[in-house]
């Protein structure tokens, strides 16, 4: 399968393993069914702006909860929101619900969960919804240059502290 995904990932010599699915998925609980993985497996990517207009993306795992306030911290105190589905579809050109941090090299800013690097290998997708991309989470890290922080609240997670971190 040729992705613009595959391209890159190809482009930039990380291994991977494309998982075809056997219906379109959107959710992150579909894609880990489709995938056999864990739902902690799944990145989700999440996209947000801040206040001058720059891209900020979330890689968390499929099973967390975004806690934007700790994303401000990394963001040296840039309010980040998170864009809404339209916004996202229309002005960034990406489908949501099938969205790969990789379509946004570039452009935008990366962070990732420090949960998901305790995965031996991850899925993202493969940009479009019938298929998944597998592949070792520092890989990701490395290839999107993304900054490991602690960005989501689980129940695998202590609660945040007095900081709200």
């Amino acid at each position: 399968m040729d992705t613009p995904v595959t391209r890159f990932l190809d482009q930039h010599g990380i291994p991977y393993v494309i998982k075809r699915h056997s219906q379109p998925v959107y959710t992150c609980e579909d894609a880990a069914r489709e995938r056999g993985v864990r739902l902690s497996q799944i990145v989700k990517t999440m996209v947000g702006r801040d206040p001058n207009g720059g891209l900020h993306i979330m890689l968390i795992p499929g099973d967390g909860t975004l806690k934007l306030r700790r994303v401000r911290h990394y963001a040296d105190g840039a309010r980040v929101e998170l864009l809404p589905p339209d916004q996202i579809r229309h002005q960034l050109g990406v489908t949501v619900g099938a969205i790969s941090p990789t379509q946004f090299v570039g452009r935008a800013r990366f962070y990732i969960d420090r949960l998901l690097l305790s995965e031996p290998v991850v899925d993202i997708s493969a940009g479009r919804p019938d298929a998944g991309v597998e592949l070792r989470a520092q890989d990701l890290q490395r290839v999107l240059h993304a900054l490991e922080c602690d960005i989501v609240s689980t129940s695998k997670q202590s609660p945040p502290d007095s900081n709200g971190r």
